[in-house]
């Protein structure tokens, strides 16, 4: 007797949504990695402070993405999410992607509160095309950048798990239930929603 086949559910997200889920996602992945390395990495001071205007720009350009992710979402209703997936395990699945949008909004917007109040008050030139403003009514503050230092580190830590848990979702319907809703999430054949 041979394996079951794969299961390809048919509502598939639009090509913006996925260009921007891909894009992000990578990008995401990208600031934990030299967030992790400057704040654990034992690195020559041009070096970091190289790095910490890189993530800045970075972080910018990721807010101004799930911006524009969130403004798409609101405008074009996701395809439904597959028979598959009901009761308990729906509501999981909505809560995790409403909790994904908290984050990726949250991550950059404590980012820029952070260096909004920091002390040093080094500007924000993104990738060296324009400067990106501080927040209006936010002077330097070490109280309010230590604190927003802490949050972003923990907002962080809560993405990555949050991060973790959707991949392992997806695996989980890949491996144990044999459906394939990455499919979802890529280009190919299907309608676009």
């Amino acid at each position: 007797m041979g394996r079951p086949e794969m299961a390809v559910p048919a509502g598939r997200y639009h090509s913006p949504a996925i260009v921007l889920h891909w894009v992000m996602a990578a990008a995401f992945l990208l600031m934990l990695a030299s967030g992790t390395a400057m704040v654990f990495g034992d690195l020559a001071p041009a070096l970091k402070f190289k790095m910490y205007q890189w993530h800045k720009s970075l972080g910018v350009l990721l807010l101004l993405a799930a911006l524009l992710r969130l403004g798409l979402r609101l405008l074009v209703r996701p395809p439904a999410l597959p028979a598959s997936i009901a009761g308990l395990e729906a509501v999981a699945a909505r809560a995790g992607h409403l909790a994904l949008y908290f984050f990726m909004l949250a991550v950059p917007l404590s980012g820029w509160v952070m260096v909004s109040a920091n002390v040093i008050g080094i500007p924000t030139i993104v990738f060296g095309w324009f400067q990106w403003p501080h927040l209006p009514g936010l002077g330097p503050d070490a109280g309010v950048e230590g604190a927003a230092k802490s949050v972003h580190f923990w907002l962080t830590l809560g993405f990555a798990g949050l991060i973790a848990v959707h991949v392992a979702a997806v695996a989980k319907h890949l491996v144990v239930d044999r459906e394939n809703i990455l499919a979802r999430m890529w280009w190919g054949r299907g309608q676009e929603r």
